[in-house]
C-alpha cells in the first residue's frame, strides 16, 4: 500500500507541470535564432531525442506534454543534436562528435560537454523514477 502511495505521490509531483518541448525551447537553450535553423529541422531532432530518452529509460515520452525533467533531457539532446548539424558534426542517440566548432552564433552556447552531462543525469533521475513506478 505504501509503495502505491509513494509511487502516486512520484507521479502527481513529476505530473504536476506539464511542459512542451519546442525549437523555440531548443533555440533558447542554445542561445541562438531562428535564422540559423529552421522549425522543420528543430522538430525533427526534438522527435528523436524524445525517442532516444524513451529508450533510454523505457518509458514513451511526449514531447508535447511531458514533465519538467523529461522536457530539460529532450531539449539538451535536441540541443547536442542541433550544435552536431549546424557544426557538420555527427550525432546518433546518445553518440556525437563534432570536429571544430566554427559557427560563430554558437560562441554563446553552453559546451557539447555540459549539455552531455546534464542530459546523463537527468536519465538517470527519469530512469529511478520509471524504477519507483513499477
Amino acid at each position: 500500500m505504501s509503495k502505491i502511495l509513494l509511487n502516486r505521490l512520484i507521479l502527481d509531483f513529476d505530473g504536476f507541470k506539464m511542459v512542451k518541448v519546442t525549437p523555440e525551447r531548443v533555440r533558447s537553450r542554445l542561445n541562438i535564432g531562428e535564422e540559423e535553423i529552421e522549425d522543420e529541422k528543430l522538430a525533427e531532432f526534438i522527435a528523436d531525442a524524445a525517442a532516444e530518452i524513451s529508450l533510454q529509460i523505457g518509458k514513451e515520452i511526449n514531447y508535447e506534454d511531458c514533465s519538467q525533467i523529461e522536457a530539460a533531457a529532450v531539449t539538451d539532446l535536441a540541443a547536442i543534436y542541433c550544435i552536431c548539424y549546424l557544426t557538420g558534426g555527427k550525432a546518433v542517440g546518445l553518440s556525437f562528435n563534432v570536429g571544430n566548432l566554427q559557427v560563430s552564433s554558437l560562441a554563446n552556447a553552453p559546451s557539447l560537454s555540459i549539455l552531455e552531462k546534464r542530459v546523463k543525469q537527468l536519465l538517470e533521475q527519469l530512469r529511478e523514477k520509471s524504477f519507483l513506478r513499477d
